[in-house]
């Protein structure tokens, strides 16, 4: 039996309209009930999941933002991270800063801008973000989750400045006027392996889902990996099984071939 399984949230456990399905939910409590370590492990900031922990009513771990963040949602505990520093971007504000260009610095539970106009603010209520205004970004103590550059205006400049630990940092999206800085070892993987060992689980006990990029690495690595049947066609081919799209219920049919 498969004592943990990592699941996706956006197409995968929610379906195109961003809800999940009661089939899903009864899906999750029955496995739940059984014994199985449900783990949502998601791109999403911790703030973006509150409306779908709450539907589930989950009190479990939380990987969130890719890896950077592993998140106890019963008590908030930060269990796992993949952090960096605010100095370690500091030259990227600056520039930033004197160019007038949207950035946004994201940690464990928040989101923090210096200033943002109606656009932004528009843009951070569709993808269900409520930033904390601070004058300041530099004098945050906490550890940084991730750095958002949005050039809209297509200023240009800060691509070619060069950071004091890139190292430590990798491009999670790469774009010409839009850029993602984190970790350089975060990934969904790396934070399920830190509770597989803190649950004494052993990787072939291990069930992956999901259905984008992100997840690959998951998906490999996982005793049974599963692509939903709205998955591209070559991480189809990588999976051990596919499931049903995320508009069919796909995690509830896997969960009753495998689980129930």
């Amino acid at each position: 039996m498969y004592k943990l399984a990592a699941l996706d949230l956006d197409g995968t456990l929610l379906n195109r309209d961003g809800n999940i399905s009661k089939r899903n939910i009864q899906a999750i409590q029955k496995a739940q009930d059984l014994g199985v370590h449900i783990v949502l492990a998601t791109g999403r900031y911790f703030m973006q999941t509150k409306r779908i922990l709450d539907q589930l009513d989950f009190k479990g771990i939380l990987v969130s933002n890719d890896g950077t963040a592993t998140i106890n949602t019963e008590n908030k505990a930060l269990i796992g991270e993949y952090s960096f520093s605010i100095e370690d971007i500091a030259p990227l504000i600056h520039y930033c800063r004197r160019h007038h260009i949207h950035f946004s610095i994201c940690t464990a539970f928040d989101v923090y801008v210096e200033w943002m106009e109606d656009i932004h603010e528009q843009q951070y209520q569709v993808y269900e973000i409520t930033p904390t205004i601070h004058r300041d970004v530099l004098s945050i103590q906490e550890k940084i989750m991730k750095c958002t550059i949005g050039d809209q205006n297509k200023i240009g400049g800060w691509q070619e400045i060069p950071l004091p630990a890139p190292e430590r940092l990798r491009k999670r999206i790469d774009l010409e006027f839009h850029r993602e800085y984190v970790h350089a070892q975060s990934n969904k993987t790396k934070a399920l392996i830190h509770l597989l060992d803190s649950y004494h689980i052993k990787k072939s006990e291990m069930m992956a889902i999901g259905d984008h990029y992100n997840d690959l690495d998951m998906i490999e690595f996982a005793g049974l990996g599963i692509a939903m049947g709205n998955a591209p066609d070559d991480i189809k081919a990588i999976a051990n099984d596919v499931t049903l799209s995320n508009d069919e219920d796909g995690v509830f049919h896997a969960f009753s071939k495998y689980i129930f």
